[in-house]
């Protein structure tokens, strides 16, 4: 009989990986709040963008499949980031890399989404100058959330920038040397065993196994 080895000490989660899963979390219900706005007023944004190109040359049929699409890479981005915050926090390496890659893309997808935003104006007054037709960016606007309730717009907004946030510390927070060590692979170390204890061959008080009888 050998005594088996020990087992090793539970690993301790880091405060910064614990606030990284936090954030992860955080950053998921965000994104499935800002895709159920979406998807609870996409027919309305709809109805506005058809209401602010009506009697112009500009077609909107895209509308309804680009909200479709938006809402569905959404839902895609939450689930992900809710999965990688439960792997990360089991202190899984793959998951933390694969926590670089997907908040990587979702920022991408968010600040693009901003940058869009910030130059639509220059867009849409590039599009009036072959299409004078179109209203100025000012009324599009005020068209295109006229059948959304006033608190969208904002709240919308507000929902998309404690996203980047929070994807972006918890990323920067993984990267941090105090997190490494929680993410190596503990090896179990064996250790001899102690001379004397029992069931070990040789050690005091243990019975010699009987000889041979005696003719």
């Amino acid at each position: 009989m050998t005594s088996a080895a020990p087992a090793s000490a539970p690993r301790v989660r880091p405060s910064t990986v614990s606030l990284a899963v936090n954030l992860l979390y955080v950053a998921a219900a965000l994104e499935l709040i800002y895709v159920i706005l979406g998807a609870v007023y996409a027919g309305k944004l709809a109805e506005g963008a058809e209401k602010a190109v009506e009697g112009t040359s500009q077609a909107n049929a895209g509308q309804g499949v680009s909200s479709v699409v938006s809402i569905i890479v959404g839902l895609v981005i939450a689930v992900l980031l809710g999965v990688l915050a439960f792997f990360v926090g089991q202190g899984k390496q793959i998951a933390r890399i694969l926590t670089w890659v997907v908040g990587g893309l979702a920022l991408c997808c968010t600040i693009g989404a901003f940058g869009f935003a910030l130059l639509g104006a220059s867009f849409w007054e590039q599009a009036r100058k072959n299409d004078p037709s179109l209203p100025t960016w000012e009324r599009y606007n005020e068209l295109l959330y006229s059948e959304v309730p006033g608190w969208y717009q904002p709240v919308t907004t507000i929902v998309s920038v404690l996203t980047v946030i929070a994807i972006l510390v918890a990323i920067i927070l993984l990267a941090l040397p105090k997190s490494h060590p929680y993410f190596r692979a503990v090896q179990q170390e064996w250790e001899p065993p102690v001379p004397g204890t029992p069931g070990i061959p040789g050690a005091p008080g243990d019975t010699p196994p009987p000889g041979p009888p005696t003719p």
